[in-house]
């Protein structure tokens, strides 16, 4: 029973220490690391946990097997056991306080660490110093990737000196009533006021602090994923609807309906084809005209907050069929919503968007 405890002991001691630190690793992960630039040599995402795991096993027995000796060896234990609280710390520096140069100054004490515990266990217990040299190899190559990212991303600590975006509330272009009864003040009330304020407001929140709170709302939607992306996404995408919307519809510009024509062979056929896209979108979403690169026009179904920005594609029109936007007036009848939608639409501004 002693046996078992001294060969499970130590690795399971790295795995509680491996899965603290992925707790201070989250939100970094997420919102600030994919954004640095960093070296050819850094890895997938995916091989991070595989390697660790690998490593924490290696880690491990190699005091278990120096733990098993009869006599005891105070140094080597005490050296295991300095990296790895060195080893956690680094978690905390990089990405926690988001700080390459105290993670870089760091891991190079780590590498010392290694190396010392490598030396000191060699003449004690050969296969426990080998075990570390998968360890020390993985530290060499992260020492490098820590120095390249402190090196090539020198404004990634402070904020203090950059211009901080602060994301408003866009103006109505018209007053709530006006778009009545197609779309109703109290949806207007609830959609524009509290869901677009709440998205803002989310969005102020989780950018806060990060490098994302220095870019303009296209970048954020273009560059970010998760709750950041989301929000950012729904701020973007319900601002450049309710700007689309007009209560003095006039008729379409004559180069819009010739460009929906050629694409789609009329423009009845374009909103035929468009409404069937906003019926056939599974739970929510928007449904959009967007332009790509070679200035074809597209009906984009996209669920949640999809945006065509993220397939480097123009906006130019968009229809949100998320039940917020339409349940106050048409409870269920998405198709009567549709229906109601083209008689809203600023025909003057899509075309200027082209």
């Amino acid at each position: 029973m002693k046996k078992i405890f001294i060969y499970l002991l130590p690795t399971i001691g790295c795995f509680i220490v491996g899965a603290s630190a992925s707790l201070f690793q989250r939100s970094a992960l997420a919102e600030w690391y994919p954004l640095l630039e960093k070296t050819v040599l850094t890895p997938p995402n995916m091989v991070f946990p595989i390697v660790w795991c690998a490593l924490y096993i290696c880690i491990g027995l190699s005091l278990s097997l120096i733990l098993a000796k009869p006599e005891r060896h105070r140094l080597i234990a005490a050296l295991w056991g300095v990296q790895l609280l060195l080893n956690f710390l680094w978690s905390v520096l990089f990405f926690y306080a988001r700080n390459p140069l105290a993670g870089l100054l760091d891991i190079l004490l780590l590498d010392a660490a290694v190396v010392a515990y490598i030396c000191v266990s060699y003449p004690v217990r050969k296969v426990s110093a080998w075990l570390f040299a998968p360890y020390l190899l993985w530290l060499v190559l992260a020492t490098y990737m820590n120095g390249y990212v402190y090196c090539n991303n020198p404004d990634t600590v402070s904020l203090k000196n950059h211009t901080v975006m602060t994301h408003e509330m866009p103006k109505l272009p018209y007053a709530a009533d006006a778009l009545a009864p197609a779309m109703s003040k109290e949806t207007i009330d609830y959609h524009y006021g509290k869901h677009l304020q709440t998205y803002i407001d989310n969005l102020n929140k989780l950018i806060a602090g990060t490098p994302y709170a220095e870019m303009t709302l296209d970048e954020i939607v273009k560059s970010s994923d998760g709750a950041i992306f989301n929000n950012a996404a729904q701020t973007w995408n319900h601002t450049f609807f309710f700007d689309t919307l007009t209560p003095a519809q006039k008729a379409m510009p004559e180069k819009l309906a010739t460009l929906l024509t050629k694409e789609f062979g009329s423009v009845e056929s374009f909103q035929e084809q468009f409404g069937k896209a906003a019926l056939g979108l599974f739970g929510s979403g928007w449904v959009w005209l967007a332009a790509d690169k070679q200035g074809k026009l597209h009906i984009e179904a996209m669920p949640n907050a999809g945006n065509p920005l993220t397939k480097s594609m123009k906006p130019l029109l968009t229809l949100d069929v998320w039940e917020h936007a339409y349940y106050i007036d048409y409870r269920n009848r998405r198709a009567d919503f549709v229906k109601a939608f083209w008689s809203l639409v600023d025909w003057d501004k899509v075309a200027a968007r082209v």
